[in-house]
């Protein structure tokens, strides 16, 4: 019965993301007609189509916000580097000579728009509570998935049908541990991808502000015009803010960390699946609905934890209002003779 069930459920598809129990009862109408019919009752279908909404809200929410915010952060990085420029072509004014005012007026403008930009992205994040807007609908999605699994698991028939019940067993094998497992290796990759490309954004901050600084203290005792170069300085400065405001709004080794763990949690799991197979065809149900509440509640404190991890990207996006109202105060000084400050 182990493996008849195993091969009538199947293994994980591409497609297995999308909870679908339609799709799911066509596949399975020729191998599990019980399994089919029971998962296509109307309380399974409406927690799916009710998951199905909350999901596209959430994807949808999650790309607004992540796309204003890299624009506002981008834009901020813009203005402290056109506050730099500033600052540089100040203490060039006797080398560059009548191209001097053009360039500042150039770079005053370009100041003003990507403030304006910055700005204008930070007002869509804040006063549109696209984090809220997505951390709900997230958290609905979830909850009505879980419900999902639960519904299907059900209830045991009475008299217990052993075939049934590990059919159900496979079912939510394949589409909610199999599938969450695949998931969380993904998105440990790609957290550690990005935090990594952050973390020689950071690097290289470092670097640009501390060769600029020396070369600048260094060159400036021989010539003025070298004293520009400590504008490099405050450009690192900008590419470090850039770089933590980054790590802060997508929390990348937090996340990280986090679906590691759930990873190896749920993978623990999985190990035991052979023995959940064996207790449930030996006509034990309570092994059947111990090890899904096991593997919910693993999924249900990872979601906890992220949703517990907001604060820090909202404060993330607080100190780039401040980074923008430093960095637009430092745009209007004439000739560059107030320093940006990042």
């Amino acid at each position: 019965m182990v493996m008849n069930a195993v091969a009538a459920v199947g293994a994980g598809g591409p497609d297995d993301y999308v909870l679908s129990p339609v799709a799911h009862a066509e596949d399975l109408s020729a191998t599990a007609p019980r399994l089919a019919r029971l998962i296509t009752r109307s309380h399974p279908l409406e927690l799916a189509r009710q998951f199905e909404e909350a999901d596209a809200e959430a994807l949808a929410a999650q790309r607004d916000f992540r796309i204003w915010t890299a624009r506002a952060n981008w834009a901020v990085l813009v203005t402290a580097a056109v506050g730099a420029a500033l600052m540089a072509v100040g203490l060039l004014d006797t080398v560059l000579g009548a191209a001097t005012k053009p360039l500042l007026v150039v770079l005053a403008v370009v100041g003003v728009i990507s403030g304006a930009v910055a700005s204008m992205a930070l007002y869509r994040v804040k006063e549109g509570r696209l984090l809220e807007a997505w951390m709900t609908a997230r958290a609905r999605a979830e909850t009505h998935r879980l419900n999902y699994f639960l519904a299907v698991v059900g209830e045991p028939a009475e008299p217990l049908d052993v075939e049934l019940e590990l059919l159900k067993l496979e079912y939510f094998r394949r589409y909610q541990l199999d599938l969450e497992i695949a998931y969380y290796r993904k998105r440990r990759s790609g957290h550690l991808r990005s935090a990594n490309r952050t973390l020689t954004i950071a690097a290289w901050s470092l670097v640009v502000a501390a060769v600029a600084t020396g070369t600048a203290g260094i060159l400036g005792a021989l010539a003025t015009g070298w004293a520009a170069l400590g504008a490099l300085a405050v450009l690192g400065a900008a590419l470090q803010g850039f770089a933590a405001t980054r790590e802060g709004v997508d929390q990348d080794r937090r996340n990280a960390e986090r679906y590691g763990r759930t990873l190896e949690a749920l993978q623990a799991l999985r190990a035991r699946l052979d023995d959940v197979r064996a207790g449930v065809a030996a006509g034990s149900r309570p092994v059947l609905d111990e090890y899904v509440a096991a593997v919910q509640d693993q999924i249900s404190l990872e979601h906890r934890e992220w949703l517990e991890g907001t604060e820090s990207t909202r404060a993330a996006v607080g100190r780039l209002e401040e980074a923008l109202q430093s960095g637009t105060g430092s745009t209007r000084g004439s000739g560059g003779t107030e320093a940006p400050v990042t």
